[in-house]
This record gives structure tokens, C-alpha cells and sequence, in this order.
């Protein structure tokens, strides 16, 4: 019963380029994090070809905000001078260059908050040993005790099997949810950019800017929730075998809810 228990748990498939792997749980959790794993993807290349087109219509935007503010100031003709409009025309250069390299400078930012998780995950690798997830509820039905205990057990996990593997598909799903956002920042942020170079529009180019770094950012707490999580697992003792199932349930929930918290925190930190 018990391999057959592990072999329940033992889920592994590829989808968008990206490794699944159930019963290596946080590992998976981890990799879908790297920067580097998520640009060596097929899926990422469509953000980069939408972006090519977006690049345009861009630049158009950003030709019609800048003579909305240019017609703006020489109607204020007793507020106009030359050094204004000097200003505005060299404001208009600077957002040309940064919408037509707006991947490159995103890339960047991502590169650096990379360079940070790296750095976050190396100085965490000895705080817990990574759980697998099939050899743990095997040993929970290996040491439930007697026949009766251990067919009892793997009954008990067969019913909250459905209930168990939806909450880890939840903590996936939200993972998933932000290269979703990486992916549809990086192709539209032409847009977003070139509202820059209207004076009224300044703060959606901050508030964008911001928002990608703050994508970065929740990379490092997302992996930080899964030592948590490890660490908890690994901490879990003086239970039964039932006991332990409800823990390791509570606690797959508890990494759900702390996953779900990292993207607004991140965004209320960076002001995104």
C-alpha cells in the first residue's frame, strides 16, 4: 500500500517548457521562480514578439502625449519659454530610447532581483532539506503501525488525496499567475512607458516601473515562504500518522496563504 501511496504522489509532466514535478514540490516551486528558467522557456518568446509589435504603437502614443504637452505649454504663453520646451523635446528623446529598449531595461531589472534570489536561496540551502513529497506519505502508511493501521492510513489519504493535491495546485497556480504577469509586463510595456512623457502621466511610468521590480522582488519571498515550509515539515514530530497527515495538509495550506500574500507585499513595498 505504501508504494502505491507513493506512486499516487509521484505526478511529473511538462507544460509551456516548464517541469512539473509534484512529489519534488518545492523544488518545482523554486525553479519556477529563476529568471533564467523562466527565459529559457518557448512561451517567454511570445512576449518578446508581441513587445516588437507593441514597440510602435508606442512610439505613436508617445508622439501624440508629446504634442498634447507641447500645445499645452505654447497656449501658456505667459508661462512659455524656451527652456521649457528645450525640456520637453529632450524628455521626448529620453522615453523614445526607453520604449524602444523597454525589454532590455526590464530584463535588466529582473536580472539584478535574480541575482538577489540567488543570493537568498545559497544563504538558506543548509536551514532544511528539501521534502519529497511521494516518499513522505509513503513512510506515513510504513509507519503507521500494524496491517489494520497502515490500510487504515492509506484509506485515510485516498479520501483526502483530492482535497490535498487541490491546495498544492492552488500554491502552482499562483506561481504560474506571475510569469503570466512577467510575461504580459514585458510585451505591453511600450505603453505603460510612453504615457511617461505626458506631464499629467509621469506617475503611470513610476507606478509600472515599480510594479516590475516589485515582480522581482516577490521571486525572493515566495522562495523564502518554501523554507518556511520545509523547515515546518522537517519540525513536524511527536504526531501520529493521521496527526501528521493534517499537519502536512495545514501547513500545504499555510504555504498557499503565504504565497498569495507575497505579491501584494511586494507591491505595497516597492509602491507599485
Amino acid at each position: 500500500m505504501a508504494k502505491l501511496i507513493e506512486n499516487l504522489f509521484k505526478i511529473s509532466f511538462k507544460i509551456l517548457g516548464f517541469k512539473i514535478d509534484i512529489g519534488d514540490f518545492v523544488g518545482t516551486i523554486r525553479k519556477l521562480c529563476n529568471w533564467n528558467t523562466i527565459t529559457g522557456t518557448k512561451v517567454w518568446s511570445l512576449a518578446s514578439s508581441i513587445h516588437s509589435i507593441i514597440v510602435p504603437v508606442g512610439l505613436s502614443l508617445l508622439t501624440l502625449f508629446f504634442l498634447i504637452d507641447l500645445t499645452k505649454k505654447v497656449m501658456d504663453y505667459e508661462r512659455m519659454s524656451w527652456e521649457r520646451i528645450v525640456f520637453t523635446c529632450i524628455r521626448f528623446f529620453i522615453f523614445k530610447m526607453l520604449i524602444e529598449n523597454s525589454f532590455e531595461l526590464l530584463s535588466s531589472i529582473m536580472t539584478i532581483t535574480n541575482d538577489i534570489l540567488s543570493k537568498v536561496m545559497s544563504s538558506m540551502s543548509s536551514t532544511a532539506s528539501v521534502p519529497n513529497l511521494a516518499q513522505q506519505m509513503g513512510d506515513l502508511v510504513r509507519n503507521a503501525g500494524g496491517i489494520i493501521d497502515r490500510g487504515l492510513m492509506s484509506v485515510i489519504i485516498l479520501i483526502l488525496y483530492i482535497p490535498f493535491m487541490g491546495t498544492m495546485i492552488g500554491v502552482l497556480v499562483q506561481v504560474f499567475l506571475r510569469i503570466g504577469k512577467l510575461i504580459l509586463c514585458f510585451a505591453f510595456s511600450p505603453i505603460p512607458i510612453s504615457i511617461g512623457t505626458w506631464e499629467d502621466g509621469q506617475n503611470v511610468c513610476k507606478r509600472f516601473i515599480m510594479s516590475t521590480i516589485s515582480l522581482g522582488i516577490e521571486s525572493s519571498m515566495i522562495v523564502v515562504a518554501t523554507a518556511i515550509y520545509s523547515l515546518s515539515l522537517s519540525t513536524l514530530t511527536d504526531a501520529s500518522s493521521i496527526s501528521s497527515m493534517i499537519g502536512i495538509m495545514f501547513l500545504n495550506g499555510f504555504l498557499m496563504a503565504m504565497i498569495s500574500m507575497t505579491s501584494s507585499m511586494a507591491e505595497k513595498w516597492t509602491g507599485g
